[in-house]
């Protein structure tokens, strides 16, 4: 018995230890020409994985550089990682708008055109820094042309959505142009896949499911997703819209939990039925029906959880001559009808 007792007590203190090694907060070391898009953490390597838009980077706790991958030639935006099997998934656009101008600029490469506009999911090895890129069919169709398309940014990987102990699934948002004169733009629409779909001889998965989430305007859609196990919800993450008609938040959350419904959505009355999913109705209540949220903006360039309230976030910092880093920062789980649902953990870095 006080063998037991005392493996109970060495647990805790393993534990304890563990959650207070986690960093409240530091500074990329490196000098980027672009802005932090999206992050990830590998708690097993101790680790955090970074993307600066045209480069992937592996971080200790500290800042520190571990593993970098320069120059890919598109815009690298929000992550996720598998910690099972140790994979980091990340959307990847190749395009011919501002946003693909502006990355060859920076690379000193041609801009893609119209018809050379790709998007992908890229797969990660995480231990071994190597990349492997799979098309997304529907997006790269609906680019321009359907429901102010603009490519894809989030990623998470959650439970399936509507069925009980649903299979690990990934999700993929599109990004929303933000045009307040059209009206097909004011829902996020999110791409369900099997994790086990990204594999080798096979360039482009079919989704599984394409689901609608009526959120309002947003300006350039999910720009990052997250699936949070002690909510149950996928949170997304997103800059403020710009239409007067809604309250224009900047999070959002989806619980897994709900059957989607099949139906015609507002503003969609012409392009038939498709599978609408709820949001979760915590956050700031609204004039809008179904629409709830939060406004905080710092989700927008990365965002990840641990899944017991704790979560970080990744903000840009500038740096002198033009060239930025980033800081990341843990929060704890607040909630509620609040603009900000999240509390700064006390910094512990010094």
């Amino acid at each position: 018995m006080r063998k037991f007792i005392a493996s109970i007590v060495m647990l805790a203190a393993v534990l304890s230890a563990g959650a207070q090694a986690l960093p409240s907060r530091f500074e990329v070391k490196i000098k980027s020409k672009d802005h932090v898009q999206g992050m990830a953490v590998d708690t097993a390597a101790r680790c955090f994985y970074l993307s600066f838009t045209t480069s992937l980077v592996k971080v200790d706790y500290e800042g520190n550089v571990l593993a970098k991958v320069d120059s890919i030639n598109g815009h690298l935006g929000a992550m996720t990682f598998d910690a099972r099997a140790r994979k980091l998934y990340a959307s990847l656009e190749c395009k011919d708008d501002e946003i693909g101008r502006g990355i060859a600029r920076n690379l000193g490469t041609e801009a893609f055109t119209r018809d050379q506009a790709r998007f992908y999911v890229a797969v990660v090895d995480v231990d071994r820094m190597a990349m492997q890129t799979y098309e997304v069919a529907e997006a790269i169709a609906d680019y321009k042309t359907k429901y102010g398309c603009s490519g894809i940014d989030g990623v998470t990987i959650a439970p399936q959505i509507g069925k009980k102990n649903g299979k690990p699934r990934l999700y993929v948002a599109y990004g929303i142009y933000g045009d307040i004169s059209r009206r097909d733009n004011d829902h996020q629409i999110l791409l369900e896949y099997k994790l086990d779909a990204f594999k080798p001889g096979v360039a482009a998965p079919k989704a599984a499911a394409k689901y609608f989430v009526f959120t309002g305007n947003t300006t350039w859609g999910v720009q990052n997703l997250c699936y949070d196990p002690g909510t149950g919800c996928i949170f997304m993450a997103s800059y403020a819209g710009k239409k007067p008609e809604f309250p224009n938040y900047s999070l959002f959350a989806v619980p897994v939990n709900q059957k989607p419904e099949k139906k015609v959505l507002r503003g969609l009355e012409d392009d038939g039925e498709h599978l609408s999913l709820a949001l979760w109705q915590q956050g700031l209540l609204s004039t809008v029906k179904g629409v709830r949220g939060w406004r905080f903006s710092d989700a927008c360039t990365g965002i990840c959880t641990l899944g017991d309230g704790t979560w970080f976030v990744s903000t840009p910092l500038k740096l002198r001559r033009g060239y930025q880093t980033a800081t990341v920062r843990q929060l704890k789980w607040k909630g509620g009808p609040q603009e900000n649902p999240f509390e700064q953990v006390a910094d512990n870095s010094r």
